[in-house]
């Protein structure tokens, strides 16, 4: 580490020890207890980051800055996350942090180690920019129809440079009846390599062969299978009824278990509602107060609320789609129903008369 880079660390590292200022500002005077000791456990996982990071630790310092940028938003947290990223090697991770401290707009009257922060993301993202190592693919000869490229399992365009981690990294070349080409693109910090494939390895690769079940059957063994035209419509008729009928009977419980669910989840965030409403109303606070710069607690509570109104109208509309559902399922099962066919017999009944005796006989056998 340079001695420069040494400064700004040790620079950071007491910023981030002052960010009580975070507990102690004229605006944290006013805070609920609840949110001064949110932002105290802040300041207090920050410097178990720093300890980390200055012991080389650089996981756990990643997961002590995140887990205080979580109690209590602070862009020095966010730079400290950028810079655990970059010694990770996972480069990629921290421009994006870096992105959101630099793009950051500060309110008036925000701590000094703010605007430090902001300018030291700014200095470091441009340099991580040139250690950032790129990759290009590209083909000798004519592009094979089709030709599909990933990297790392994400969809990459020929000729194209692309961003990457240093490290290892898997490219996959795919074209159309064929198996697939599969290589390893190594990477190096501040690297610019490029991959040139070979057209004639390509179109050499192994033709894929149709599995057994999808190639299609020779005229004879069709006509030796071919069932009649009205078996197949008797059989796909009643394959449509009972999967239409199964299908929405489960439709239709699924639809009012979850209107269970979400109605219990409803009520969960009903009482949690109330109680945060107590503990802002036990703290001193007031519609009017909810209007001032400090509004997390009434954010907490309107959340809160916006969750049971949403899980609510939720569970109604799962309520209404269930019995829509099974209405519709029995409608149909009743006019899809066979009529019931009458087995076909014979009545006998006596015949008499002045010269006859004997029984009659009707029906059909």
């Amino acid at each position: 580490m340079s001695k420069s880079a040494a400064m700004n660390h040790r620079s950071a590292a007491a910023s981030l020890l002052l960010l009580g200022v975070l507990c102690t500002s004229p605006a944290a005077a006013q805070d609920a207890p609840a949110l001064a000791q949110s932002k105290a456990a802040a300041v207090a996982l920050a410097e178990q980051g720093w300890a980390h990071y200055e012991a080389q630790r650089y996981a756990e310092a990643l997961l002590a800055f995140r887990q205080a940028e979580t109690k209590a938003h602070a862009s020095p947290f966010l730079l400290m996350v950028a810079r655990c990223y970059v010694k990770l090697g996972r480069f990629l991770e921290a421009r994006d942090v870096y992105r959101l401290v630099v793009d950051e707009k500060l309110a008036p009257g925000a701590p000094s180690a703010f605007a430090e922060a902001k300018a030291s993301a700014t200095k470091e993202l441009a340099e991580l920019e040139g250690r950032t190592p790129t990759v290009e693919i590209t083909v000798t000869g004519t592009v094979p129809a089709g030709l599909e490229l990933t990297l790392d399992a994400l969809p990459i365009q020929l000729a194209t440079p692309v961003q990457r981690d240093p490290g290892d990294h898997t490219l996959v070349v795919r074209t159309p009846g064929r198996r697939p080409l599969t290589k390893t693109v190594h990477l190096t910090e501040g690297a610019r390599e490029r991959v040139a494939l070979d057209q004639a390895a390509i179109d050499a690769l192994p033709i894929v062969e149709r599995p057994a079940a999808e190639r299609i059957p020779s005229p004879s063994a069709s006509a030796r299978a071919a069932p009649s035209i009205s078996s197949v419509l008797t059989t796909s008729r009643d394959d449509v009824r009972t999967t239409a009928l199964v299908g929405g009977g489960i439709a239709a419980g699924a639809g009012v278990v979850a209107g269970a669910v979400l109605t219990v989840m409803a009520n969960a965030r009903a009482s949690e509602a109330e109680q945060k409403k107590d503990a802002l109303l036990a703290n001193g606070y007031s519609e009017s107060s909810c209007r001032g710069m400090n509004q997390t607690g009434c954010n907490g509570l309107r959340d809160t609320v916006y969750a049971k109104v949403d899980l609510s109208n939720a569970a109604f509309w799962s309520f209404v789609a269930g019995g829509a559902i099974g209405a519709g399922t029995l409608v149909y099962g009743l006019v899809t129903r066979k009529p019931v066919e009458v087995a076909p017999g014979v009545r006998a009944a006596p015949l008499l008369g002045p010269s006859v005796a004997g029984l009659s006989l009707t029906g059909q056998l």
